[in-house]
Protein backbone atom coordinates (compact mmCIF):
# COMPACT_ATOMS: atom_id res chain seq x y z
CA UNK A 1 0.00 0.00 0.00
CA UNK A 2 2.93 2.80 0.94
CA UNK A 3 4.69 1.54 -2.55
CA UNK A 4 1.70 2.44 -4.48
CA UNK A 5 1.14 5.29 -2.16
CA UNK A 6 4.30 6.69 -3.04
CA UNK A 7 4.30 5.88 -6.72
CA UNK A 8 1.40 8.31 -7.08
CA UNK A 9 3.77 11.15 -5.48
CA UNK A 10 6.33 10.06 -8.06
CA UNK A 11 4.17 10.68 -10.92
CA UNK A 12 5.12 13.08 -13.39
CA UNK A 13 2.97 15.94 -14.31
CA UNK A 14 2.92 16.59 -18.25
CA UNK A 15 2.54 20.32 -19.40
CA UNK A 16 2.60 21.66 -23.03
CA UNK A 17 2.55 25.03 -24.49
CA UNK A 18 2.56 25.73 -27.85
CA UNK A 19 0.66 27.36 -31.24
CA UNK A 20 -2.28 26.55 -33.06
CA UNK A 21 -3.95 27.46 -36.42
CA UNK A 22 -7.35 26.89 -38.02
CA UNK A 23 -10.97 27.17 -37.70
CA UNK A 24 -12.25 28.80 -35.76
CA UNK A 25 -9.36 30.64 -34.64
CA UNK A 26 -5.31 30.69 -34.39
CA UNK A 27 -3.71 30.65 -31.12
CA UNK A 28 -2.00 30.05 -27.73
CA UNK A 29 -2.43 26.23 -26.59
CA UNK A 30 -1.98 25.27 -23.04
CA UNK A 31 -2.28 21.32 -22.52
CA UNK A 32 -1.59 19.94 -18.50
CA UNK A 33 -2.27 16.37 -18.17
CA UNK A 34 -5.43 15.77 -20.31
CA UNK A 35 -6.16 18.42 -20.63
CA UNK A 36 -6.28 21.31 -23.09
CA UNK A 37 -6.94 25.05 -23.34
CA UNK A 38 -6.73 27.46 -26.37
CA UNK A 39 -6.96 31.01 -26.30
CA UNK A 40 -7.26 33.14 -29.40
CA UNK A 41 -4.70 35.64 -30.43
CA UNK A 42 -6.36 36.87 -33.85
CA UNK A 43 -8.47 40.04 -34.12
CA UNK A 44 -11.54 38.67 -32.17
CA UNK A 45 -11.65 36.81 -28.83
CA UNK A 46 -11.86 33.24 -28.95
CA UNK A 47 -11.20 30.52 -25.72
CA UNK A 48 -12.01 26.47 -25.81
CA UNK A 49 -11.44 24.06 -22.85
CA UNK A 50 -11.51 19.90 -23.66
CA UNK A 51 -10.19 17.05 -22.01
CA UNK A 52 -8.35 14.29 -24.13
CA UNK A 53 -8.73 10.40 -23.65
CA UNK A 54 -5.65 8.03 -25.05
CA UNK A 55 -6.22 5.51 -27.54
CA UNK A 56 -4.59 3.34 -26.19
CA UNK A 57 -1.17 1.86 -28.18
CA UNK A 58 -1.60 4.68 -30.81
CA UNK A 59 -0.68 8.42 -31.48
CA UNK A 60 -4.84 9.09 -31.25
CA UNK A 61 -6.93 10.78 -29.24
CA UNK A 62 -10.77 11.69 -28.19
CA UNK A 63 -11.43 14.53 -26.93
CA UNK A 64 -14.69 16.25 -25.74
CA UNK A 65 -14.94 20.23 -24.49
CA UNK A 66 -16.87 23.60 -25.87
CA UNK A 67 -15.58 26.74 -27.16
CA UNK A 68 -16.46 30.40 -27.14
CA UNK A 69 -15.94 32.19 -30.65
CA UNK A 70 -16.74 36.06 -30.44
CA UNK A 71 -18.01 36.07 -34.40
CA UNK A 72 -20.49 37.55 -36.23
CA UNK A 73 -22.56 34.05 -36.22
CA UNK A 74 -21.23 31.43 -34.16
CA UNK A 75 -20.64 31.67 -30.69
CA UNK A 76 -21.05 28.24 -27.57
CA UNK A 77 -20.38 24.88 -29.17
CA UNK A 78 -20.12 21.86 -27.59
CA UNK A 79 -16.65 20.32 -29.45
CA UNK A 80 -16.34 16.45 -29.59
CA UNK A 81 -13.54 14.95 -31.68
CA UNK A 82 -10.84 12.63 -32.93
CA UNK A 83 -6.77 13.56 -32.93
CA UNK A 84 -3.42 12.63 -32.97
CA UNK A 85 0.05 13.83 -31.71
CA UNK A 86 3.25 12.79 -32.61
CA UNK A 87 5.96 13.33 -30.47
CA UNK A 88 9.89 14.04 -30.68
CA UNK A 89 10.90 14.71 -27.40
CA UNK A 90 10.38 17.15 -25.51
CA UNK A 91 8.22 18.55 -29.15
CA UNK A 92 4.59 17.13 -30.10
CA UNK A 93 2.82 18.39 -33.50
CA UNK A 94 -0.85 17.21 -32.98
CA UNK A 95 -3.74 17.77 -35.83
CA UNK A 96 -7.49 18.19 -34.38
CA UNK A 97 -10.98 17.06 -36.22
CA UNK A 98 -14.30 18.39 -34.60
CA UNK A 99 -17.41 18.27 -35.66
CA UNK A 100 -18.57 21.47 -33.52
CA UNK A 101 -21.77 22.04 -32.26
CA UNK A 102 -22.68 25.36 -31.99
CA UNK A 103 -25.73 25.81 -29.76
CA UNK A 104 -27.00 28.75 -30.24
CA UNK A 105 -27.25 28.11 -33.62
CA UNK A 106 -28.18 24.81 -33.20
CA UNK A 107 -25.59 24.09 -36.23
CA UNK A 108 -22.92 21.56 -37.15
CA UNK A 109 -19.53 22.96 -38.65
CA UNK A 110 -16.48 20.78 -38.81
CA UNK A 111 -13.27 22.28 -37.95
CA UNK A 112 -10.00 21.21 -38.01
CA UNK A 113 -6.86 22.74 -35.96
CA UNK A 114 -2.85 21.78 -36.47
CA UNK A 115 -0.81 23.06 -34.01
CA UNK A 116 2.92 22.27 -31.91
CA UNK A 117 4.12 22.17 -28.29
CA UNK A 118 6.99 21.97 -26.29
CA UNK A 119 6.90 20.21 -23.10
CA UNK A 120 8.21 20.14 -19.60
Amino acid sequence: MIAGMSASFVAKAETGIGVSVGKPFWGLDVAHNGFRMNVSLDDQFGIGANKTFAVSGTPMYLFIGGQYVDRNQHYVALTPGIGAEFRVKPVGFYVDLTPAIYLDELDVELEARAGIKVYF
